[in-house]
């Protein structure tokens, strides 16, 4: 049997507010690497102490923020963050959305922690030896990637026979999802005030051309005689041998339910498709 042993550690880095007279025997030599994640809520904690290593009150300070850079000293979009003190001596935090990193790539960040101390700005050093800037290790690939929902809110339409409008979402390719092999799909249809039949196809085709759907399978199917607002879900699609879906949909027959009298009649519409993968 292998055992995996995990720590739950606080994220906490030692800031010096004031390095007059400090002593040479307490010196904090290097500035600690901090590590964060993409995918989620960091959290780092800060240890706020004075040139003989003890906390500080930190009522005396005001405005303490996080500066976070890349290494050319370009601030992020959302830079700075506010550090907050706890009920804790000298103990500050400071929360990185995990909506402020998605976007980055595997990279060293720089940071710097300012305050107000005596009605003047100040720096918060490193480390002992004055260093003002240290080093954020952002890591990408701690949590597994969500993949991006496709939306589909544009339509085309085509009338059958009967006169009648049928609408299409555009093909939707289910075999992979960025050379990742796809299992099954998940649909979310909204309908406002729809009265018709909503339904999944899908083709085997490699290439979509104009009958690529013409002899389709027809997968999933839900059909409402009265007027329906809500999200539909077929969940669970099975992708299968296929190699496209799309979602289409269908009003009744107006000859059928209306007959001469009124040939076009309204019967509501879809708004959006949600495909996820």
């Amino acid at each position: 049997m292998q055992k995996v042993q995990s720590y739950l550690y606080p994220n906490r880095v030692i800031l010096i507010a004031n390095l007059a007279g400090f002593t040479v025997e307490n010196t904090v030599v290097y500035a600690k690497t901090v590590k964060i994640y993409n995918g989620i809520d960091n959290t780092i904690e800060f240890d706020i102490q004075n040139a003989d290593q003890k906390r500080i009150d930190l009522s005396t300070m005001s405005n303490i923020e996080l500066n976070l850079m890349d290494m050319s000293g370009n601030a992020l979009p959302e830079s700075p963050y506010i550090v907050s003190p706890t009920t804790i001596k000298g103990i500050a935090t400071v929360t990185i959305p995990f909506d402020d990193l998605v976007d980055l790539a595997d990279q060293n960040l720089r940071y710097s922690v300012t305050a107000v101390s005596g009605g003047k700005d100040v720096i918060l050093y490193c480390d002992s030896r004055f260093s003002a800037v240290g080093t954020i290790q952002l890591i990408g690939n701690a949590m597994p990637k969500i993949r991006d929902e496709m939306i589909y809110d544009k339509f085309v339409g085509e009338i059958n026979y009967m006169g009648n409008v049928i609408d299409h979402t555009p093909a939707i390719p289910c075999k992979f999802y960025e050379a990742a092999a796809i299992e099954s799909m998940d649909f979310e249809i909204y309908l406002d005030r729809f009265i018709g039949t909503v339904y999944v196809e899908a083709t085997t085709d490699m290439t979509i051309s104009v009958d690529s759907f013409k002899s389709a399978t027809r997968i999933q199917t839900f059909t409402t005689a009265v007027a329906s607002t809500q999200t539909l879900a077929f969940n669970n699609v099975d992708v299968g041998t296929y190699n496209y879906f799309r979602i289409s949909w269908q009003y009744p027959d107006v000859w059928q339910i209306n007959g001469a009298q009124d040939p076009y009649p309204t019967y509501g519409r879809v708004t959006k498709v949600i495909a996820i993968s």
